[in-house]
């Protein structure tokens, strides 16, 4: 038999890493936090540990709150 090429990628590359999507996000939110806390931001640090806090049992929310934080983070430095 023949492989496929997907198997192929299997052997160039290795299995597809089993990430789920809200760990990754809880991940980046908690870093995000420590970046905030360590650049003396301790407010949005804080909102910051709040998302992540929601993040695994509703993923949208959190990624709603991240979206009002970067449009923040754009208002501020325009206006």
């Amino acid at each position: 038999m023949l492989p496929t090429p997907k198997d192929a990628a299997k052997v160039l590359v290795g299995a597809p890493l089993k990430l789920q999507k809200s760990r990754l996000n809880v991940a980046m939110l908690l870093a995000q936090a420590a970046f905030a806390l360590r650049n003396g931001k301790p407010t949005r640090a804080f909102l910051l540990l709040g998302a992540a806090s929601v993040a695994p049992r509703h993923p949208a929310v959190s990624t709603l709150f991240q979206g009002a934080l970067a449009a923040d983070d754009v208002r501020r430095k325009l206006f």
